[in-house]
Parts: C-alpha cells; structure tokens; sequence
C-alpha cells in the first residue's frame, strides 16, 4: 500500500512518514524542491515536486496512492492581512480537496487540523463537541484552522473518505524548525526567566503519528478525533523541562495582558523594522495561552487503543535531540 504525505518535511509530517515505513508502507512525500531535509535523513522514501498552490502537481502527486496524510497546514507568522491569509489557506485546502478527489485510487484521508478547533469548555474538559465559538476565538490561527477543518468536513459530507485528527500542544524529536520546541530550547538555554501561564495539554509526536496511523485504518469517515496525553499548565511543564535540562526554571508569571501588549509591538517592529521572517512575540503564541484549556482524549485513546508518552520522556527525548543538533 502506497501513502503520500503532505508536509513530510515538517515536524508532525516527518513522523508520521516513520510510523508508515514501520508499517511497511510505501511512502512518498510531496515537497517543493528535491533534495535534503534534516526532518526526513536517511527515510527510504520517494519524493515529488510540488505545492498546495498547484492543484496539477498534486494530482501528480497523489496518483497511485491509496491514502492521504495531509499534515501541511497553513500557518500564519503575522496577522497582518487577515482576509488574504485566510483566503490562500482556503484555497489551498480546496486544491487538495479537488486533487482527492479526482484520484480513484485513494482510499482514506487524513487531515490533521489542531486543538484550536475544539470550543472551551464552561464545565470541565473540553472534547469533539465542544463548539467552536468565532466570537470568542479571534486569533488568526484559530479562524483559519477552523474554516480550513470546516471545509474538510464538507469534503467528507460530499463523498470523501476523510477523517480529522485535532493534536493538541506537540513536543519531540525532529522539531526542525522549532513549534512548540522553541519553548524547550528558551528554557533549556536559560533565556526564560519569567512566563505566561495557562492549562494546556502536551503530547508527544510519536504518539500523534501512531493515532494517524490509526486514524487510516479505525477512523470513521466525516468524525474527528483529539489526539492528546496530558493535561497540565505552562507552569508546571516549563519546571519540569528545567529540571531535565539543569537549568534554573522560570521564576516568575507575569499577566497575560502583557504577553498581548507585546505581541503587538513584536509584530510592528519584526515587519516594518527589522524585516523578520517571523516575529519574536508571535499573537498565535499568546492566543494559545489565552484560549488553553485541558481536554477529555478518551474517544480517540479507545477507538485507537492509544496510551500516551510519559511527558519526563517525551521532553527528555526532544531536549537530546535539539542538544545533539546544536539548537542548544
């Protein structure tokens, strides 16, 4: 059985390329150029040209597969130009929607949207449904990941054999270009004597890859599924990476507010100054913290037979790997 992955290059995608080859799945992942990526060295895979922009180089691409892992969500850096970010992550959802559709040969998709979709919950943890609220969730990153999830659930209303997997706060091994791994490696070099704190949920990739895996054989077409391990604060998980890493831990939390106030200013000056590529306070970051929340994961754990990571191995294994690959 062939599998074709999009945003293999990535850190959620380059695991989930692993778990299939220890299926012993033929896999080809689509990328924009050919040639080395730290995230996939050494994989025996086969690789294709082309773009979520370009709805000919994925049906190229998806020709011959039987199942689709599409892990390559927009993500926005700034949220400058709301409408125009909105409407390219759409139409890039669209493009692969379409080429799916047009491959007979595929047999399964599997769309990983995010946490973000999932509402807040007014009594107790959140689950798959939970409602979104728009009026309440006005960051970017959450109006874009709901509507792309929104339209792929219309794409399995309209015949496609899709199903959704919704990961909550990801940490591991192979985080090239650092997503939540970037928290890890502030800590780990001491470069974070205060934070912001928040409930979240954090689970390790190797156990979201292995709940997609799933997802392709047990997922029912049109549900979806969070994938999560533990829920926890900001607070006690920074302490305990600090613990493993030697270092002092953050000493104090400051209010949320500020963290709000200085996305602002982060955002002004990274674009209009010093032309960052993304901004040191990004709003996606405080939006996070702003909307976190602890989630029931037990749809997914018994439909999946997952049993999550310990997290003290799950940072343990991340902070080796940014260590041996000079992130810190």
């Amino acid at each position: 059985m062939k599998a074709i992955v999009l945003g293999a290059t990535g850190f959620i995608g380059s695991h989930v390329a692993r778990a299939l080859l220890n299926e012993g799945m033929d896999v080809r992942v689509l990328k924009r150029s050919i040639g080395p990526s730290k995230a996939l060295e050494g994989l025996p895979i086969e690789e294709k040209i082309g773009d979520l922009n370009d709805v000919a180089s994925l049906r190229r691409g998806f020709r011959g597969c039987e199942v689709l892992f599409h892990t390559a969500g927009y993500y926005p850096l700034y949220s400058f130009g709301k409408s125009k970010q909105k409407a390219l992550a759409l139409a890039q959802m669209e493009n692969v929607l379409q080429a799916a559709s047009e491959t007979s040969t595929l047999k399964k998709i599997v769309y990983t949207s995010s946490m973000s979709t999932i509402g807040k919950s007014k009594r107790g943890l959140a689950n798959e449904e939970t409602p979104y609220d728009p009026d309440r969730f006005k960051g970017l990153y959450y109006e874009i990941k709901y509507e792309m999830e929104t339209r792929a659930l219309e794409g399995a209303a309209e015949g496609l054999p899709l199903v959704v997997v919704n990961p909550t706060a990801v940490f591991g091994d192979y985080d090239v270009k650092p997503t939540s791994g970037s928290l890890l490696v502030a800590i780990a070099k001491g470069r974070l004597p205060f934070i912001f704190d928040a409930k979240m949920n954090a689970v390790d990739v190797r156990d979201v890859a292995r709940a997609q895996v799933a997802a392709m054989k047990k997922g029912e077409v049109g549900e979806r599924y969070v994938i999560g391990g533990h829920n926890t604060t900001v607070w006690a998980m920074t302490h305990l990476v600090a613990q493993l890493a030697h270092v002092r831990p953050p000493m104090f939390r400051l209010p949320l507010v500020l963290g709000r106030w200085a996305a602002y200013a982060s955002e002004l000056v990274g674009r209009y100054l010093l032309h960052q590529n993304r901004p040191a306070v990004p709003h996606v970051g405080i939006d996070f913290l702003e909307y976190g929340m602890h989630y029931d994961t037990r749809k997914a754990q018994k439909k999946f037979g997952l049993n999550p990571t310990s997290l003290e191995e799950t940072l343990e294994r991340a902070l080796t790997w940014f260590k041996r690959n000079g992130y810190v």
